[in-house]
């Protein structure tokens, strides 16, 4: 009978595989610290993040039309750095946000002025606005072409009507005087 033979016509690939996967373990564990904690968690981590993030959450760019609606983002971090720096904490058009599916246009809002939304600020784009109520990945599937660029501005008309209801900074009981004597001459 014939003996086995030592060698197969493929062990080359198993060996070279077994060489390889070797090399590669020693040269991990020998490396510096830093880059092998660098390559092992921290590259797989961000991939990690940014594909779960892209996968979970949708993007809208938000541009602000009007400077007097403005965010203000004085309060935001402030190191030494950017002292100098004023740019640092001003609104810039085109800033990202991130919303899971079911979010509406006043939780945007919301996120945009951090709480403060002014009034008359209305959400829409290509000419369309936007409800408070609507679902923000709806409503830029259907008003803007799937184009996630959301424009912000102040309605003339809601500014005109918190223009027109005049306070006027009298006592309540001087007011109920007039208001009686306006109520006899009639």
């Amino acid at each position: 009978m014939a003996a086995l033979p030592k060698r197969w016509a493929w062990t080359f690939l198993k060996e070279g595989i077994k060489f390889r996967a070797g090399r590669l373990y020693e040269t991990f564990w020998n490396s510096q610290s830093s880059v092998k904690y660098t390559v092992v968690f921290l590259y797989p981590g961000a991939l990690f993040y940014v594909r779960w993030r892209a996968e979970t959450q949708y993007k809208y760019n938000i541009f602000v039309a009007d400077k007097e609606v403005e965010p203000d983002y004085s309060h935001k971090l402030y190191t030494s750095f950017e002292k100098e720096k004023n740019w640092f904490r001003t609104w810039k058009n085109g800033s990202a946000f991130y919303f899971p599916a079911m979010a509406t246009v006043r939780d945007l809002k919301e996120k945009v002025y951090d709480g403060k939304v002014p009034p008359a600020v209305r959400a829409g784009c290509y000419g369309r606005m936007m409800e408070d109520s609507d679902n923000l990945a709806l409503a830029v599937r259907t008003f803007c072409r799937r184009d996630p660029k959301i424009v912000f501005w102040e309605e003339e008309t809601e500014k005109a009507k918190t223009k027109e209801q005049p306070t006027t900074e009298l006592s309540p009981a001087v007011e109920t005087l007039i208001s009686g004597a306006q109520a006899s001459k009639a």
